[in-house]
Formats: C-alpha cells, sequence, structure tokens
C-alpha cells in the first residue's frame, strides 16, 4: 500500500528534525536537559491552565467532568511550579518521564514489526523496527534500573534513540 506524498514528505521531515535533535543533543548535552526540564514544567503548567479554564468555561460537562477538570488542572500547575523550584527533583522526573516514553514506544514499535502484514512492512524494514523497539526497550529499562548512571549517558541515549527513529522515519518516506 503506497501512502500519499504529504504522509511521505511528513516521514522525511520528521526524520530530517529528529537526526537534527540527536546531533543538538550530542553536542550540547546540559543544554539539552535543561530545555527538555523547562519544556516538562512548560507543559505541566500550560496542561494546568488550559485544565482549570475549561473546567470553569466549558458548562456543558456535567458538575464531575468539571470538577475532575479542575483537580488535574491544580495539580498539573502545582507539578509546573515544583520543577521549576526544584529542578533535581525535575531532572529525575524527566529520567523517569523519558525512560518511559521509550519503553512505551519501544514496545509499541516490537509490536508493529512483529504483527504488521508483508504487504506493508518489508523484510529489512521489520528487521529494523525490530532493533529500533530493542534498543529502545533496553536503553528505557537500563535508566529505570540504574536511574544514577547519568544524564550525560541519558542524553547519548535520547541522542541514539532520536537517530535510529530519524533514520526509520527518512527510509519510511523515502519508501
Amino acid at each position: 500500500m503506497q501512502e500519499s506524498d504529504w504522509v511521505r514528505a511528513l516521514r522525511l521531515i520528521v526524520g530530517f528534525i529528529a537526526i537534527a535533535a540527536s546531533v543538538v543533543a550530542l553536542a550540547f548535552p546540559g543544554f539539552s536537559v535543561v530545555t527538555l526540564l523547562f519544556l516538562l514544567s512548560f507543559v505541566l503548567l500550560f496542561l494546568g491552565v488550559a485544565r482549570v479554564v475549561l473546567s470553569v468555561k466549558t458548562k456543558s460537562w456535567s458538575k464531575v467532568h468539571r470538577a475532575f477538570y479542575a483537580v488535574a488542572g491544580v495539580v498539573g500547575l502545582v507539578l509546573g511550579v515544583v520543577v521549576l523550584a526544584f529542578p533535581l527533583l525535575g531532572i529525575a522526573t524527566l529520567i523517569f518521564l523519558l525512560a518511559l516514553a521509550l519503553l512505551t514506544y519501544g514496545i509499541v514499535t516490537l509490536v508493529i514489526a512483529g504483527s504488521a502484514p508483508s504487504s506493508v512492512v518489508s523484510k529489512w524494514k521489520r528487521v529494523l523496527l525490530v532493533l529500533v523497539g530493542a534498543l529502545s526497550v533496553i536503553f528505557s529499562l537500563t535508566v529505570l534500573v540504574f536511574p544514577g548512571i547519568g544524564l550525560v549517558t541519558l542524553v547519548v541515549w535520547l541522542s541514539v534513540a532520536f537517530l535510529l527513529n530519524g533514520v526509520e522515519s527518512v527510509i519510511s518516506g523515502l519508501e
């Protein structure tokens, strides 16, 4: 099944962005960690504000639904401030979230590699998906089991994951 041109172009763009991100993360590991920390706090603050506003403004929702959204918003705001106020806690949280994201991505990639029909995924692409998925799982489990392994190692692994995913995305876009 042939993908449309815009999907292939999007895969190429995402692939090249991921490859560029891997180079930047390797070249500036401290900057990468600080940037990720600020992104984490920004996302938490933004989602917190959005949820609180939605809980107040969306009158069509039930009171219970609105209350849950308000509580989730306040929790997001508090966590966003905590990450900014206590950077070491934020970095530990960031390490955990990145490891969890890599684990999830790796498992999903392995499932796709094992379950996608051969008419959709060629043999060599299946091998690439298995490699990317397995490495993502290994990297994530190592970080979860040994969190003291260091931020530099995490940045290197994140860079490798970006690079592998970028290459896979570029290959998929060219296919």
